[in-house]
């Protein structure tokens, strides 16, 4: 098998920071949007954001990648009581030999590892496994060891369709003029890294922060498509809680 090579994470203009389409971008030549619209035409997903392991593994299978199940006897990987990644990297010392690449998923977040390498989404270029920014106290739920004899690029096109008249700009209007009550806005991000931010009404925003729900961190997008979805998300919230809003 030839060994797969880490390279830095890639972004298009049509960036995704999400840690799925990361590690796929720094497994081959795709760029984070290129990995993102792989996923989106293999599950149907309207947009990317969280990934379910078999959705990372089905992407990198069509990019002809090869993901085997790591174990060891008496180490139980597990999201809560499994080993840090601290412990992980000191029981995997003896399989992390030069060349030899293993994602992992530990904190809800994919990360790749080879040797002494390391790179995620959060970080998005490759530095030491000790460096300050990793992590290593998360626990380690899932590893994979990937290998393949020929990384290549998936079957079906993957690049960004042109725009024409986009109608994502009809429905953003429609759905901000349809439900006034949520306060729906969009703007450009100017000063962070995101295309779009997107909100709903101060008050669905402090309900959503004290719900600890998945949309109070969930503002910026990297499209205007993205932009559509997330509103959608925000409206199916509105509809579900507004009322508790009135009623305080």
């Amino acid at each position: 098998m030839a060994k797969i090579q880490l390279k830095a994470i890639t972004d298009g203009k049509d960036k995704n920071r999400f840690c799925g389409p990361s590690v796929i971008s720094a497994l081959t030549d795709l760029t984070t949007g290129e990995a993102a619209r792989l996923i989106r035409q293999q599950t149907g997903k309207k947009c990317v954001m969280g990934t379910h392991t078999s959705e990372v593994l089905d992407a990198l299978r069509a990019c002809n990648i090869k993901a085997t199940r790591w174990s060891q006897k008496g180490v139980r990987l597990n999201r809560t009581t499994g080993p840090t990644l601290t412990g992980w990297l000191r029981l995997s010392k003896a399989d992390r030999t030069p060349g030899r690449v293993f994602l992992i998923a530990a904190g809800h977040h994919w990360q790749l590892i080879s040797g002494r390498r390391y790179t995620c989404g959060r970080i998005r270029e490759i530095v030491s496994i000790k460096d300050k920014q990793v992590k290593r106290r998360t626990r380690v739920a899932e590893v994979f060891e990937l290998t393949s004899d020929n990384v290549t690029r998936p079957g079906i096109d993957v690049s960004k369709p042109r725009s024409k008249s986009n109608p994502a700009y009809y429905q953003i209007r429609k759905l901000v003029e349809q439900y006034p009550e949520f306060g729906l806005s969009y703007e450009r991000d100017d000063i962070g890294n995101f295309g779009y931010w997107v909100a709903m009404s101060s008050e669905l925003e402090t309900l959503a922060s004290e719900m600890d729900h998945e949309l109070c961190d969930c503002h910026g997008c990297d499209g205007i498509e993205e932009v559509v979805s997330r509103m959608q998300e925000m409206v199916a919230f509105g509809k579900d809680h507004h009322s508790k809003i009135i009623s305080r």
